[in-house]
C-alpha cells in the first residue's frame, strides 16, 4: 500500500467524491476504482477549488491528473504554491 502526505482539507474533500473507498486512501490506487466517476470528478474539481482557492486550468483537467490521489495532489500542490493572478 503507497501512502503519502496531503491536507487533511484535500483528504476530507477527496473522501467526499470516493463512495467505495474504505479506510486509509491508498495514494496509488486508481480513483476510478474508488468510485470516482465524470460526474464525481467535475463536483471534486469545484470542491476543491472553492474550498483550497486554486483554480485548475484546462490542461489540467486530463485523466492522468485524475488517475490516483498521489497524481490529484502532485496537480493540487502546485498550483496552491503558485501566487495568485489577479
Amino acid at each position: 500500500m503507497s501512502t503519502t502526505q496531503w491536507s487533511p482539507e484535500f483528504d476530507e474533500i477527496l473522501r467526499r467524491h470516493l463512495p467505495l473507498q474504505d479506510g486509509p486512501i491508498d495514494a496509488a490506487t486508481p480513483l476510478a476504482d474508488l468510485g470516482l466517476d465524470s460526474l464525481g470528478t467535475v463536483s471534486l474539481v469545484m470542491e476543491l477549488e472553492e474550498a483550497l482557492g486554486i483554480a485548475i486550468p484546462d490542461e489540467l483537467l486530463v485523466p492522468d491528473t485524475f488517475a490516483s490521489a498521489q497524481s490529484l495532489w502532485s496537480a493540487v500542490a502546485h498550483l496552491m504554491e503558485e501566487p495568485a493572478v489577479a
